[in-house]
């Protein structure tokens, strides 16, 4: 008997398509079974994955971890807070994008004291103008319409995104 008698013939791994649209077809699917693997394995690092609420970010000191546990009719109450309040403190926002100027100008005039400068970062900092202060009067009204559990829950929703914080840090 000869070599090739006894050697059975190779066999791919991968079968032969007689068409190319079968090749297509299987390349689709194996790229929307790998963006499906990819969301799975992406969303499951992070751990607590946060529900975007629109304007949470000028509300900084109220976790959204805590807005999350309130019912859906209580939360669209406190947000609404936030919603109407928008345009002031988008005002707010444009306005300390200024303040480096504010503080340019301060430095350059011609007799500045330190007192004209320390106005200047005061005003982008604690003035009453600042995105921290309206941010902070809307986290006040919020805070004021919170019924004394869910200050409470709120309480132990800082203490959590502190200690997470904490955490992070320490890794």
């Amino acid at each position: 008997m000869s070599d090739a008698q006894l050697t059975p013939p190779k066999r791919h791994w991968l079968p032969h398509l007689r068409s190319r649209w079968w090749t297509l077809l299987l390349g689709l699917s194996l790229m929307v079974n790998f963006l499906i693997l990819g969301l799975a394995i992406g969303f499951g690092f992070d751990e607590r994955r946060a529900e975007r609420i629109t304007g949470a970010s000028y509300i900084q000191l109220i976790p959204r971890d805590f807005l999350r546990t309130l019912p859906r009719e209580r939360r669209v109450e406190l947000m609404g807070i936030v919603h109407d309040r928008s345009h002031e403190l988008r005002d707010l926002r444009k306005n300390s994008q200024s303040s480096p100027l504010k503080l340019a100008d301060a430095l350059e005039k011609e007799g500045g004291t330190d007192v004209d400068i320390k106005a200047a970062i005061d005003a982008f900092t604690t003035g009453s103008e600042s995105l921290a202060a309206g941010g902070g009067t809307v986290v006040m009204e919020i805070v004021s319409k919170l019924t004394p559990e869910e200050r409470k829950t709120l309480a132990a929703s800082i203490r959590e995104r502190a200690a997470r914080v904490e955490r992070r840090k320490r890794n």
